[in-house]
């Protein structure tokens, strides 16, 4: 009797494991990220070191009054699309000195301060699949940038401004904080120009700016 119940035990775990190995695996879905385009908002702060005739006949001293935001629309393809607005300012006191102002000498401690507000359209090549946990980039980018020059002579001042086309050419990447999360960072390096011509600038304004960002992405 006992014989026959163990074999009839026997015959039933066979016949489920049997049955389990033919159960058909579900499927599971690529992330939403992968599948379809999706926006991304990026808020980031960066560190600008000033470059060429900007730094030898202006301003060298580097600004890290720099911040820009960002909306992106990421395809399903390698290239997302999107537009940065910016606000950066540099300035540098120069010791006191003698300053030709019309027939009058003056003697005043100069200040030279610059602001920008860059408004830009990009479009960044991502080199890894938009769902890896890091996904290294270059942008390019063109715009417009509003400038407000001004040297102040104690307290007197010297002002330009203008609206004046802008550029840039930048390396990057996003790390992803999991594996298909909403939230990440993203660090770039940029080579930014803007087209000026003013009294101490005679070569336009360039800068190397380093920025880290955080973004988040929905779908």
């Amino acid at each position: 009797m006992k014989k026959i119940i163990i074999a009839a035990l026997l015959g039933v775990v066979c016949q489920s494991v049997s049955l389990a190995q033919e159960k058909p695996k579900l499927y599971t879905l690529p992330s939403p990220f992968e599948r379809y385009s999706h926006y991304l908002a990026t808020a980031r702060f960066t560190g600008a070191v000033p470059l060429g005739s900007f730094s030898s006949g202006y301003i060298d001293k580097t600004s890290f009054q720099n911040y820009s935001i960002s909306i992106e629309w990421v395809l399903r393809n390698a290239v997302s699309v999107g537009g940065e607005l910016g606000s950066s300012y540099f300035n540098q006191r120069v010791p006191r000195a003698l300053y030709q102002n019309g027939d009058e000498t003056i003697s005043a401690v100069q200040t030279r301060t610059l602001s920008q507000y860059p408004i830009q359209a990009f479009v960044n090549y991502h080199f890894l699949g938009k769902n890896a946990m890091i996904q290294p980039y270059v942008q390019l980018s063109g715009g417009a940038s509003i400038l407000d020059y001004t040297v102040y002579y104690g307290s007197l001042a010297d002002q330009q401004q203008k609206v004046r086309p802008t550029y840039g050419i930048g390396l990057g990447s996003k790390f992803l904080f999991k594996k298909d999360g909403a939230w990440g960072a993203d660090v770039r390096v940029k080579y930014s120009g803007t087209s000026f011509k003013y009294d101490y600038i005679d070569g336009g304004i360039s800068s190397l700016d380093a920025s880290i960002g955080i973004f988040y992405r929905w779908w």
